[in-house]
């Protein structure tokens, strides 16, 4: 039984999984994709998914793609861990934060890496100070919902950890380099600093760094 990762290692959401697949202890192969370099446009990548995008999920011959739904996936494949509940209301409480953070989190977060970090990387031009008015903005809404939730149990779906946790932290991986306003949000800081310390963020994060 092989699983493997396609991933573009640098990206949030390529962090996303691989944090995930460390925490729980899913042995898994990493396949690095440069998207800069067409990776995810070549026929056999486009037979994974149509959509041309990374991350994918590769196991055996059943693939998956969505970072979200990646992560149920390998929560499920240990489900002695807990990362998706048994019961059905703190599953649903869990998954609910995985739809928030793809509909609202993600792109909002997503303003502040591309304009802050990708646009430096790939020399795309300066920052565009309406695009980041509007991740401004944004994070004025959704901040106050995520520290306040944070402010009433430990992590995102109560006491402990979920796959809404999984989820939702990997947006912020890069947060100080993308200059995302958080100094706000104190609880929102804990629970950050809490993943950051995880060892599975450690091995993540140093899996970006060869690629970046």
């Amino acid at each position: 039984m092989s699983l493997k990762l396609h991933v573009f290692p640098p990206s949030p959401r390529a962090f996303k999984v691989l944090f995930a697949a460390h925490q729980l202890d899913v042995d898994y192969e990493l396949v690095p994709v440069n998207f800069a370099n067409g990776g995810t446009k070549t026929p056999g990548f486009t037979a994974l998914n149509p959509n041309q995008r990374m991350p994918v999920l590769e196991h055996d011959d059943f693939s998956l793609w969505e970072s979200n739904a990646i992560v149920q996936y390998l929560a499920s494949l240990k489900p002695e861990s807990g990362y998706l509940p048994a019961d059905l209301n703190g599953r649903m409480q869990a998954i609910k934060w995985q739809f928030w953070e793809s509909s609202h989190w993600d792109p909002a977060c997503a303003i502040y890496m591309f304009e802050n970090v990708v646009k430096k990387l790939f020399s795309l031009g300066e920052p565009n100070p309406a695009e980041l008015e509007r991740g401004r903005q944004l994070f004025a809404r959704l901040g106050p919902v995520l520290d306040g939730q944070l402010g009433r149990t430990a992590c995102l779906a109560g006491p402990r950890m979920t796959v809404a946790d999984l989820s939702v932290a990997p947006s912020l991986s890069s947060a100080e380099l993308a200059q995302m306003p958080i100094a706000d949000y104190p609880n929102l800081q804990r629970w950050l600093a809490e993943m950051q310390a995880l060892p599975a963020w450690g091995q993540a994060r140093a899996l970006q760094r060869p690629a970046a």
